[in-house]
């Protein structure tokens, strides 16, 4: 499933980033209390695309992985001793894709979110003011790929299925981009993040 035919798609331009920036900027995120989880933080990357608009960077994680091996993810890990989450983000986003830090402005913290893992992680949005080369982390990532907001803004996106978790079944937010499929924890986090955007444009 991909944009087009007769579905109208919203603009995410410039002067949308600009209202985006000012919401994500003055509202709270939901911050959640739990210290029996790990924290992490993920960054939320908007960069510039061939068109002049703005895509989100994604990655997708390696095979072999204990967790979430395969999907497709945000860059993101856990926070380290005495490192705050806006530190773990960026150098995480370094360490996995190789995002400078200074190429990175965090623009705002999303609610937080707890994983089926256990991790409880911050969502931060950021901008990419340059292209940057990608540097891939082998042993944790395969493959990056640049997702426009329209495709995103699409009515048919996102899909809600319900998907079986400890003998239940719970509603999950599925993206659909060309070939690639954004669910789980992105998903939610995708979700999160375009409630804001349908707000700016």
């Amino acid at each position: 499933m991909g944009i087009g035919g007769d579905h109208p798609v919203s603009r995410f331009d410039d002067a949308a980033l600009s209202r985006f920036r000012e919401l994500v900027r003055h509202r709270p995120a939901v911050e959640i209390e739990a210290p029996q989880h790990r924290r992490a933080a993920v960054l939320i990357p908007l960069v510039r695309d061939h068109d002049g608009g703005w895509s989100l960077l994604f990655s997708r994680r390696s095979d072999d992985l204990p967790a979430h091996a395969g999907q497709v993810a945000f860059p993101g890990g856990a926070v380290e001793e005495g490192e705050t989450l806006e530190e773990a983000v960026v150098r995480e986003a370094e360490e996995e894709v190789g995002i400078p830090p200074a190429a990175v402005e965090l623009i705002g913290r999303l609610d937080d979110l707890i994983t089926n893992s256990g991790f409880l992680v911050a969502p931060f949005a950021g901008i990419l003011h340059e292209r940057v080369e990608y540097v891939l982390q082998q042993s944790e990532v395969t493959e990056v790929f640049e997702v426009p907001v329209e495709a995103l803004l699409d009515p048919r996106n996102p899909e809600v299925r319900y998907v079986p978790f400890h003998g239940r079944r719970y509603p999950a937010y599925f993206y659909h981009f060309g070939a690639y499929e954004i669910w789980g924890l992105t998903g939610r986090m995708v979700k999160s993040f375009m409630d804001l955007v349908w707000q700016a444009v």
